[in-house]
């Protein structure tokens, strides 16, 4: 069964991934790390795009991290996109699958309620 939003046009898929990666960057940490909307983005269009990550350049203290190359929202094409809302979608539903010491459903936005179907004055009552 195809959801309202995978019909959308890329530029509604993109409006409709925002807020589902910032809704995440308020809901759930990952292994211990407390990403922002962009850094959201960023993990979720790695895994759509199987980017290279790469350990990243230290010329000082501290630790290098890694580096994805080559990917950002803007490659995606439109089924890759619903691809990366899916996955959004489905961490925040269950974010336990995914990063096991998350316990509860990320809380989505009235955006992202609306665009899967749900009606956010009827979940409020």
């Amino acid at each position: 069964m195809m959801e309202p939003w995978q019909e959308m046009r890329t530029d509604e898929q993109n409006d409709l991934l925002q807020p589902a990666c910032r809704d995440l960057s308020r809901g759930m940490s990952w292994f211990g790390h407390q990403l922002s909307q962009d850094e959201w983005r960023w993990l979720i269009c790695a895994a759509v795009l199987k980017i290279k990550i790469v350990p990243g350049i230290n010329r000082g203290e501290g630790s290098p991290g890694i580096v994805t190359l080559g990917g950002s929202s803007r490659k995606l094409n439109k089924a890759q996109a619903t691809e990366a809302i899916t996955l959004a979608f489905s961490i925040g539903d269950a974010p336990w699958e995914y990063e096991p010491t998350q316990r509860k459903q990320v809380q989505w936005c009235d955006k992202v309620l609306l665009a899967r179907g749900f009606n956010p004055q009827e979940m409020a009552a």
